[in-house]
């Protein structure tokens, strides 16, 4: 039903391409150690300015857990659904010239969709211990990528 929809709407407006991406199709450098180093700044300017909401979950969840607090532990992960929707859109926006930047931002949201499924799992009741581990275990190996890939460009020259 959706690839009729697509193909009706593609033929009606033959001027307009579908496609449901955010930004235009944009060539981009590999190893071009100017837009390496742009599209650090970029990604960690955007990454600053989440950090502290980040911390703020982090601490909101924390105190929720330890006073037992289910219905403050549901309201935040709610909240974490749109903080990580708005973050990822946010990363989908910078206008990124490497591919090594691009390699980045894709990462970066991976774990914040990860992260958010672990929190989701976490709060189940019975929690699935299984998928807890396999889920953690992603996002610590995710982490580490993330943290590796942003360590080449920052040390750029």
């Amino acid at each position: 039903a959706c690839d009729k929809k697509s193909n009706e709407n593609t033929s009606s407006s033959s001027n307009t391409p579908a496609t449901t991406t955010s930004a235009p199709a944009a060539t981009l450098s590999t190893a071009n150690s100017a837009d390496m180093k742009s599209d650090f700044v970029t990604i960690q300017t955007l990454s600053s300015t989440r950090a502290q909401e980040a911390l703020t979950f982090q601490q909101d969840m924390m105190k929720a857990a330890q006073k037992g607090d289910k219905s403050a532990i549901s309201g935040i992960v709610d909240n974490l659904k749109t903080y990580v929707t708005n973050f990822n859109n946010d990363l989908d926006g910078l206008a990124l010239k490497s591919s090594e930047g691009a390699s980045l931002r894709d990462k970066m949201k991976e774990a914040n969709t990860l992260s958010l499924s672990l929190s989701e799992e976490s709060i189940k009741m019975p929690p699935d211990t299984a998928k807890l581990q396999q889920l953690q275990t992603q996002a610590m190996e995710l982490q580490k990528t993330v943290l590796a890939e942003m360590q080449a460009l920052q040390a750029v020259k």
